[in-house]
């Protein structure tokens, strides 16, 4: 919720407005307050966990040091609660040492500094129609600035939160080196293992298939219908669109030169 110095960009002001914060935010638990015991804070945060999220969440960050694209898949077991839903991607940075430019912050270790959202500042909605499971893909691209944000540093939070009450469905942590690999600045983006993704599903006939390869190999994306036959086939390592005319669950299978398989599949209906 930084909106000092150098972290005062539009993700902030956005997440600042959404809770309505006109000054120094306080840490709130399902109602608990700054006055609130250690132990009723954690029992707060033990009831929260001990509840099965609905939602699940898969990230790939494909790119390098000087940017690239953040694709998102969610997936909803059941149908979730009523309300809008969003989907955020945040790149935070950790370890900077603030300069002046902080003001009174100057000389401190800085940690969780937003620095891009790739899916918007305010979130991308997610509409949830159903049958479930139901996954729906978003995707977006983001720009780094090596010389002021060392890709060493850098994480990916994804959450998907419901607007109206502000309650997280489920939340992603990771480090952005855990799905994207680094070459010299200018070199063409590359990832280090497959990715694979479709989007919407269910589709009503047309949908679209991203895929990515490990630099170095070639792949094949092939379509099957339920029976085996093969509907659809070309090559990996683009975004393509795909229509289907018979309504049915359709698998798709992205193989690499090296032996690697990913899978997906995406349920027609009209």
């Amino acid at each position: 919720m930084f909106h000092n110095g150098p972290a005062g960009i539009a993700y902030n002001w956005a997440r600042q407005s959404l809770y309505g914060i006109t000054g120094t935010p306080t840490v709130k638990i399902d109602g608990l307050t700054a006055s609130s015991s250690a132990s009723a804070y954690a029992a707060a945060i033990n009831t929260r966990l001990a509840v099965p999220s609905i939602i699940d969440i898969d990230v790939n960050m494909v790119g390098n040091e000087t940017g690239g694209t953040a694709y998102v898949s969610v997936t909803a077991e059941e149908a979730p609660p009523a309300g809008t839903i969003k989907v955020s991607t945040v790149i935070l940075e950790d370890h900077e040492t603030a300069s002046s430019a902080w003001g009174g912050y100057n000389g401190m270790e800085m940690m969780w500094i937003p620095i891009t959202a790739p899916l918007g500042n305010s979130g991308t909605v997610l509409n949830f129609t159903g049958p479930y499971p139901q996954t729906i893909e978003v995707s977006g691209a983001y720009t780094l600035t090596p010389a002021q944000h060392p890709y060493d540093n850098l994480n990916v939070a994804t959450y998907v939160q419901l607007t109206g009450t502000k309650e997280m469905l489920n939340a992603s942590f990771i480090d952005l080196h855990d799905t994207t690999s680094i070459n010299d600045a200018g070199w063409a983006p590359v990832v280090s293992s497959s990715v694979l993704n479709a989007w919407p599903n269910p589709s009503t006939g047309a949908f679209s298939v991203s895929s990515f390869v490990p630099q170095g190999t070639t792949g094949t994306v092939e379509i099957f219908d339920v029976s085996g036959r093969s509907v659809e086939q070309f090559g990996a390592g683009s975004l393509e669109t795909v229509f289907i005319e018979e309504t049915g669950v359709y698998f798709i299978r992205l193989t690499t030169s090296n032996g690697e398989v990913s899978r997906r599949q995406v349920a027609v209906i009209k």
